[in-house]
């Protein structure tokens, strides 16, 4: 399993444990966003209700369906669609952290040998840069009506992301068994005490600091010379009901070919 992709599972873990963790009851919430980026301007909606979410843009979605513990991603760019479980994508990590542990003995070996300066910039290297995360909090203003907290949220010189949340809004609680979200959020843990992951539980930690719902963000990435920025921001947050055709698969991917989650195939 390459490391990017375990990343990915691990933020995916992240992003359910957020919206699914009990706390006071909320009303559905849609969020309508303006975009922009390298492909110009865009709007993308996200929807949060008490048995569902979808996230996404104009190109890629996630739908996550709380009650079967299933998660549907959509490529309109390849039309495509593909269904993974909780239980299915943990077992993909428990083994892939398996795997892990075993590689990461096998390279602390080989760095025993090395000269100091190369095994220092060997453990930033794999420490993907997440040692250095922070967050800092800044001043207040307005988006869509609501007043939103500014955070700045810097992992080292490789990215920046200044964002607002606001505590005025809040997800739905889900209807779920916890316990399948607990046990996931285990297993995502065991990749981020890996040695590969360093930086990871340090990087959960500052984000904790974010309370709220984020409404607005930009981020400024920059790597091998090259920058790209995006950002995004709320232009309309309704609550309320959500009709049930936000959700429905079969209209959204009408005509896509299922296929099989990357995170399946990965050894």
């Amino acid at each position: 399993m390459t490391r990017t992709r375990l990343l990915l599972a691990a933020a995916c873990a992240a992003t359910i444990g957020a919206v699914s963790v009990p706390g006071a009851a909320a009303e559905d919430l849609t969020l309508v966003f303006k975009s922009t980026g390298g492909k110009g301007a865009a709007t993308a909606t996200s929807y949060y209700s008490t048995e569902k979410m979808r996230t996404g843009d104009a190109e890629n979605e996630t739908i996550v369906e709380y009650g079967p513990a299933k998660i549907i991603s959509i490529d309109h760019k390849k039309k495509e669609y593909s269904e993974i479980t909780l239980a299915e994508m943990e077992a993909a990590m428990q083994q892939a952290a398996a795997k892990m542990e075993e590689a990461s003995k096998q390279m602390e070996q080989q760095m025993a040998n090395m000269p100091p300066a190369v095994r220092e910039k060997m453990q930033q290297m794999m420490g993907g840069g997440t040692a250095s995360v922070t967050v800092t909090k800044g001043g207040t203003r307005q988006v869509a009506g609501y007043s939103c907290q500014d955070y700045t949220l810097a992992m080292g010189e490789t990215m920046t992301t200044e964002l607002c949340a606001t505590t005025a809004l809040a997800f739905p609680v889900p209807k779920a068994d916890f316990r399948k979200f607990s046990s996931f959020a285990t297993s995502a843990g065991m990749m981020a005490n890996n040695p590969m992951f360093k930086g990871m539980s340090k990087m959960a930690d500052e984000l904790k600091k974010i309370e709220g719902v984020t409404i607005a963000e930009s981020t400024h990435f920059k790597m091998m010379g090259r920058s790209i920025d995006s950002s995004k921001e709320a232009v309309e947050i309704k609550k309320g009901p959500i009709p049930a055709a936000a959700f429905d698969v079969a209209t959204i991917a009408k005509g896509f070919k299922k296929v099989d989650n990357p995170i399946t195939k990965i050894k």
